[in-house]
């Protein structure tokens, strides 16, 4: 397989486009990945349930199964209705945008900008700003992702008990429509929503090791900074990583499947209004 080149304006970012039209599915090596739904990958949900409970033998009005963004604020929403609500946790308040996304992502992107903007001597010395030489402690930026993502998923999750919510942690299957079965447990409800949230999607044939190929859930803990990172994909995932990666010093090839820019649908965006 061959690649050519496309221009990008910034010097540390290299674009190699594959010759073959297929469009490559985002995958970071460092994997740019497109998020799938956790739902969408369980066949079983297609399947009609039975119902075996009567109305007098719930648990509760309502039960959530995931404890995402999603999840949380339909809890807090019918607890203010006056409903009887659990949700049902398997991988920590707050989901993909708390832990392993938006919160943590961001962080990362507001330290490293202070550090490129620190860096642009000539820029400060047009302010009249002098500086000496710029450092980072990686270590510390990554803490400063994980703490900000630890309150606000403490947070959250005071203020669904402090409401009265129940909060129910294990991995969550349906057994008919009314019924929920979470590790050993199962409990039943009137009402159920599913909010279980996304995963990074790897194409098969890809090995993630954590270390050297890994996807944005790995990225987030920047264990280390490579003086060279390829990205395979440029939606908006590749995109911060790439600004977080070259602000603290690495250089950054993205190889994407169309020339330089978001895929199609990313032009939603940016359409005239």
């Amino acid at each position: 397989m061959t690649f050519q080149k496309c221009r990008h304006p910034t010097a540390a970012v290299t674009t190699l486009v594959p010759d073959f039209c297929d469009s490559l599915t985002s995958l970071f090596l460092f994997l740019s990945t497109t998020r799938i739904s956790a739902t969408a990958a369980r066949a079983a949900n297609s399947r009609a349930f039975a119902v075996t409970v009567t109305a007098q033998d719930y648990d509760f009005d309502l039960v959530i199964i995931g404890a995402g963004v999603g999840g949380h604020g339909a809890a807090l929403h019918a607890v203010e209705c006056g409903m009887k609500v659990a949700v049902i946790e398997g991988g920590g308040i707050g989901g993909t945008c708390v832990n392993r996304g938006c919160v943590p992502s961001k962080a990362l992107l507001a330290a490293s900008g202070r550090v490129r903007e620190m860096k642009d001597a000539d820029h400060l010395k047009m302010l009249g700003i002098e500086v000496g030489d710029v450092r980072f402690d990686r270590q510390g930026v990554a803490d400063h992702a994980t703490n900000l993502a630890s309150t606000i998923r403490a947070n959250l999750t005071n203020s669904m008990t402090s409401l009265g919510g129940e909060r129910l942690v294990g991995n969550a299957t349906l057994t008919d429509n009314h019924t929920v079965r979470y590790g050993n447990k199962k409990v039943t409800a009137k009402n159920i929503i599913i909010a279980t949230g996304s995963t990074p999607f790897v194409p098969p044939g890809i090995e993630i090791d954590g270390k050297t190929v890994f996807t944005s859930d790995d990225a987030l803990k920047l264990e280390t900074v490579p003086p060279w990172v390829a990205i395979i994909g440029s939606g908006y995932i590749g995109l911060e990583f790439s600004d977080i990666y070259t602000a603290l010093g690495s250089d950054v090839t993205f190889i994407e499947g169309a020339c330089w820019g978001f895929p199609k649908s990313a032009t939603l965006f940016t359409a005239p209004l």
